[in-house]
C-alpha cells in the first residue's frame, strides 16, 4: 500500500498536458489493482453506506435499552394557609426547616415489557443490520464491475487512439514524401491530394476517439474521487486465462452465486426480517406492566404514606390483530421475492455463460502469428507504395484494412474481458 501512494504521489507530479482550457492536467499511469485499491479507499458511495451501517448499528444500541422510569411530583402547596394555622394542624419538616407544613405526593413508576419484545426488537434490528452489511457488499459489487469495465474500454480506446496516432505520423511522413516529389513534377496533383483527404478522415477518427477517452476518465475520475484535471493512463491488460476459462462450469458458477451475491443474501435476510417482524408484532398483543410506587406527605390520614401498585392494559379491544395480519402477510411476499431472485440470478448466470463461450471463441479464432506480422506488412506495403510497386487504390485499401484490423484484435480482446468481468458480477466471485 505504501508503494501505490508513492506511485500515485510521483506521477501526480508529472504534468500531461501544458494547457487545456486554462487548466493543467496531470496524467496517472495506474494499473487495475491501483486503481480497485484507490476506489476502495475514496469514493463516496462506499463512505456513505458504511456509515449508513453504523447508523444500523446504532438501532441495535438502540433496541436494547430498557424504558426509563418515569417520576412525578405532584399536590404540592407552596404556602400554609390562615386556616391551616389558625386550626393548630401543622406537618413537621423532613429535615431542617425544609417540608415544615407542606404537603406532597411522589410516583415513581418502571414499565415491564413482557413477551420477550425488547430482545424481539434488538433480533429485528440486527437482521436490519444484516441486511445494511449485504447492501454495501452489493454496492462494492455493482461500482467494482462499473470501474473495472470503464478501465477495459479507457485501455481499449488509449491502445486505439495510439494506433490511429502511429497511423498519422506515417501518413505524415508518406505525404512530405509525395509533396516533394509532386513539386518535381513526378506525381500527379490528384495523388496528394486523396492523401490530404485522408490525414483528414484519421483526424477526425483521433479526434472521436479522444472524445470517448475523455468520457471514460471522466466517470474513472467519479469513482477514483480524482481532481478533475487528472489524465489516467491505464496499463496494458494481460491477456486473459483462456484455458483457465475454458474450463468453468455452469453448475458450479450457478452454486457459486447463489452463496456469493449480496442481492441473493438481501432476500433471503429479509424474509427473515419478515419472521422477526411477525414475531414482534405477535409479541405486542400481549400487555406490558407499569409497576410504581407512591408517597404521599400529610394527604392522608398517615403523615408519611407509601403505597405500591401495578397498572396493565385490558386486552378487550386492541391485540393487535391488524399488524399480526400484515407481518403474516409479509412473510409470504418475502418468500415469493426470494424465489423471483433466485430466478434472476439463474438467468443471468446462464446468459453471462454463453456469452463468455461465445468470446472465447472469437478470441481463439484471432490468429496470434497475423496479428504480430500486421504492423511489419504494413511497412512492407507503405514501402512498396512508395516504390510505385502497387497503386494508391491497393495501399489506401490494406490503410483501411489495417486500422480495422487492428480494432477487432482490441475489440475482441476487450469483449472476452468484459464478459469475465459480467460473469464475476452475476456470480459474485472474481474469475481470472
Amino acid at each position: 500500500m505504501k508503494a501505490y501512494i508513492a506511485t500515485f504521489i510521483l506521477l501526480l507530479s508529472v504534468p500531461f498536458f501544458t494547457e487545456v482550457f486554462g487548466q493543467t492536467e496531470d496524467t496517472l499511469r495506474i494499473s487495475q489493482k491501483e486503481a480497485e485499491a484507490l476506489f476502495l479507499t475514496n469514493n463516496f458511495d462506499l463512505v456513505a453506506q458504511k456509515l449508513s451501517m453504523q447508523q444500523a448499528e446504532a438501532q441495535i444500541i438502540q433496541a436494547k435499552l430498557w424504558p426509563n422510569p418515569e417520576f412525578s411530583l405532584d399536590e404540592v402547596n407552596l404556602w400554609t394557609t390562615k386556616n391551616q394555622l389558625s386550626s393548630g394542624e401543622t406537618i413537621p419538616p423532613l429535615f431542617g426547616n425544609f417540608g415544615k407544613n407542606r404537603e406532597f405526593t411522589a410516583d415513581l413508576s418502571q414499565l415491564i415489557e413482557t413477551g420477550g419484545k425488547r430482545r424481539k426488537r434488538v433480533a429485528l434490528e440486527s437482521v436490519s443490520r444484516d441486511i445494511a452489511s449485504e447492501y454495501f457488499a452489493e454496492l462494492v459489487r455493482e461500482l467494482k464491475t462499473q470501474l473495472r469495465k470503464n478501465f477495459f474500454e479507457l485501455s481499449y480506446q488509449q491502445a486505439y487512439l495510439s494506433v490511429l496516432n502511429t497511423q498519422l505520423e506515417s501518413l505524415d511522413k508518406l505525404l512530405i514524401s509525395f509533396e516533394k516529389q509532386y513539386k518535381k513534377g513526378n506525381l500527379a496533383k490528384q495523388e496528394v491530394f486523396r492523401l490530404k483527404a485522408l490525414r483528414i478522415e484519421l483526424n477526425q477518427q483521433i479526434v472521436e476517439s479522444q472524445m470517448e477517452v475523455h468520457g471514460v476518465q471522466k466517470d474513472l475520475a467519479i469513482l477514483l474521487n480524482l481532481p478533475a484535471s487528472s489524465y489516467l493512463v491505464a496499463e496494458t491488460q494481460a491477456s486473459p486465462a483462456v484455458e483457465s476459462l475454458k474450463m468453468l462450469a455452469l453448475d458450479q458458477l450457478l452454486a457459486t452465486a447463489y452463496a456469493n451475491r449480496p442481492d441473493g443474501k438481501i432476500s433471503l435476510l429479509e424474509q427473515k426480517w419478515s419472521e422477526k417482524k411477525y414475531d414482534l408484532e405477535y409479541a405486542l398483543r400481549k400487555p406490558d406492566v407499569t409497576l410504581g410506587m407512591n408517597y404521599d406527605r400529610g394527604g392522608n390520614f398517615l403523615l408519611n404514606f407509601f403505597g405500591f401498585g401495578a397498572k396493565i392494559d385490558l386486552p378487550v379491544f386492541n391485540r393487535n390483530q391488524g399488524a399480526i395480519l400484515e407481518s403474516k402477510i409479509g412473510i409470504e411476499k418475502a418468500k415469493v421475492a426470494t424465489d423471483q431472485k433466485n430466478k434472476v440470478i439463474e438467468a443471468e448466470v446462464t446468459n453471462t455463460f454463453r456469452d463468455l463461450k461465445k468470446g472465447l471463441i472469437a478470441y481463439e479464432s484471432l490468429d496470434a502469428e497475423y496479428a504480430a506480422d500486421l504492423d511489419q506488412v504494413f511497412e512492407t506495403y507503405t514501402q512498396y507504395f512508395l516504390k510505385r510497386q502497387i497503386n494508391m487504390v491497393e495501399y489506401l485499401d490494406f490503410f483501411d484494412a489495417y486500422i480495422s484490423n487492428k480494432r477487432t484484435i482490441l475489440v475482441t480482446l476487450k469483449q472476452l474481458l468484459d464478459n469475465r468481468e459480467e460473469l464475476s458480477f452475476v456470480t459474485a466471485s472474481d474469475i481470472n
